[in-house]
């Protein structure tokens, strides 16, 4: 059907193309083609494309580009770690233009900086002291939990690091006119946001695959309220690419008193 295509239309067809995904080209080109096909034999529309349906080729192509990116990075760990990158790099571009050059920039910040070192430490100690970690997670290899473990680690630095330059660019006013409210007001705003920080990364890693560190979909409901102390009651997430499920009860029994990861490829 491409051969009775007009030169121009083919030659378009043939270039977008390679914009579509690998897996999406073949049915791609097929439904274009019909629909070139159709413009340039429907009397109706005088047998002449438009340029609108031109554009609307192109759009259509990198949609699915787009499209197909957006589901292979849709909560991978190499997302949420660009996306605390990205946020700490604008936090720190604020603190940059509040303070008008790097030397001042760096000046202003170099004490603060030294005294969250020391602060990070006493956060992480008391984060990890007081979080509640309800999940038991069952050994699924070396490298899995290798991975999980690094993963961690940068996503926790990130935190901190981007609570340091949020609560710079809060207090950052008041450097200039009231030195000891900006100390103050930083130790203190840096203290919260890495609190509230490395406690939504824990909670985070828990709610990812323990094999893949993709995010787990949506809980769905299993079980009765009513039936507590008879059957399992609470919600499971499962992994996408189907390396397992997390069960979290709805409450804890002598029977169940935490949730529970089942790897479908060990044996129960």
């Amino acid at each position: 059907m491409s051969q009775t295509l007009p030169r121009f239309d083919r030659l378009l067809l043939r270039t977008v193309q390679y914009a579509v995904p690998m897996p999406d080209r073949a049915d791609w080109l097929r439904a274009w083609n019909s629909e070139l096909w159709h413009l340039h034999h429907d009397r109706r529309s005088g047998g002449k494309p438009t340029a609108t349906l031109a554009l609307g080729l192109t759009r259509d192509a990198l949609w699915l580009r787009t499209e197909a990116a957006k589901r292979a990075l849709e909560g991978t760990a190499t997302l949420c770690l660009a996306a605390l990158s990205s946020a700490c790099l604008l936090s720190a571009l604020v603190a940059l233009l509040l303070t008008g050059s790097y030397r001042e920039f760096a000046a202003e910040l170099a004490a603060p900086g030294r005294r969250f070192l020391l602060e990070a430490v006493l956060v992480v100690f008391v984060t990890f002291a007081t979080i509640s970690r309800r999940h038991v997670h069952q050994a699924s290899g070396t490298l899995p939990r290798l991975r999980r473990q690094i993963f961690f680690l940068l996503k926790s630095a990130l935190v901190l690091l981007l609570a340091f330059l949020i609560s710079a660019d809060l207090c950052q006013p008041l450097y200039a006119e009231f030195l000891p409210a900006f100390d103050l007001g930083q130790l203190l705003s840096a203290a919260i946001l890495s609190i509230t920080g490395l406690r939504w990364a824990f909670h985070d890693q828990e709610a990812r695959c323990k094999h893949c560190l993709l995010a787990l979909k949506s809980p769905e409901r299993i079980g009765r309220p009513s039936h507590n102390l008879l059957e399992w009651n609470g919600t499971e997430q499962v992994c996408r690419d189907g390396h397992g499920r997390l069960n979290l009860p709805e409450m804890e029994t002598s029977w169940c008193r935490s949730g529970q990861w089942l790897d479908p490829h060990q044996p129960a």
